[in-house]
């Protein structure tokens, strides 16, 4: 992989520069199937939502809306290649637009609503309790690829009604109702036959790979048609990450807490307030 492209660009005339970022992009994107899928995807088996979950992840770790189109417009080109070469029947990337570019990123939730909209799925009967379990964790800044935790991860202590989940970069403590909302979830996922706590299953996969992200997406634009209204934007993940670093921001919590509350580098963490202060505009609460 991935069949001469870097080649292609290369007798092209293209710049060493501009070759090594292709060539990243490129390795960037396949080396986020490989964490998705157990199976080596070829080329014909790469679908347009594939390329649209990687750039939604992509927008989950703050890169610029710039950046990530200058990604799609790397990806539309190995595509249209692929597709000259016959590696692929119909081009997967060809209908998929570029992003539109906002202005300054802004608070679109505050912490306050967030918190009220919580109580409201936590008891509400008709929502499953995959549903109630992601949008908890939600809550707690939960990136796409945090939800990718496996079953080893989690420590139940019993005795004192807490719930440990081991992130890559940092811990999420569950302590009572919390606690118990997400093991009703997690039991019923102990004999499904993956490894991980939340799935998504593939088109032709027996056992759910890890959970993708329009999968997350999906539960949180349900959410939002219910407990917020008509005009507001649909919650994302983005957008509640956003509501907790500004609420931290405005509590004058530490830069080194704020880092840490988000799993994500101090520097980071600097950046993206700056940015998010700069064009804060949050909604009156409802």
């Amino acid at each position: 992989m991935p069949y001469g492209f870097i080649r292609y660009i290369e007798n092209k005339g293209y710049s060493s520069e501009t070759v090594r970022s292709y060539e990243k992009v490129v390795n960037q994107f396949f080396a986020y199937l490989g964490g998705i899928y157990k199976k080596h995807k070829e080329p014909f088996q790469i679908s347009p939502s594939d390329i649209k979950n990687y750039l939604e992840e992509q927008k989950e770790k703050d890169k610029s809306i710039s950046t990530i189109n200058k990604e799609l417009a790397i990806l539309k080109t190995m595509f249209h290649y692929f597709w000259e070469i016959d590696k692929v029947p119909v081009d997967p990337a060809v209908k998929i637009k570029r992003l539109k570019v906002n202005e300054k990123p802004k608070v679109e939730v505050t912490i306050e609503q967030i918190k009220q909209i919580l109580k409201k799925v936590l008891s509400n009967d008709a929502y499953s309790k995959l549903r109630k379990a992601i949008f908890l964790l939600a809550t707690k800044g939960l990136k796409t690829s945090d939800f990718r935790f496996k079953k080893d991860d989690v420590v139940d202590f019993v005795e004192k009604d807490i719930v440990e989940i081991k992130l890559k970069n940092r811990s999420i403590l569950l302590k009572d109702e919390e606690a118990t909302y997400f093991l009703e979830y997690f039991y019923e996922t102990v004999f499904n036959g993956s490894e991980y706590v939340f799935t998504t299953k593939p088109h032709g996969e027996e056992y759910g790979g890890p959970i993708q992200v329009m999968s997350i997406l999906n539960h949180l634009r349900a959410i939002s048609q219910d407990y917020l209204p008509a005009e507001s934007q649909p919650l994302t993940l983005i957008s509640i990450r956003r509501a907790i670093a500004y609420d931290l921001y405005l509590k004058k919590v530490p830069i080194q807490q704020i880092a840490n509350d988000l799993g994500i580098k101090e520097n980071s963490a600097s950046n993206y307030l700056k940015h998010l202060t700069e064009g804060t505009l949050v909604q009156k609460d409802t």
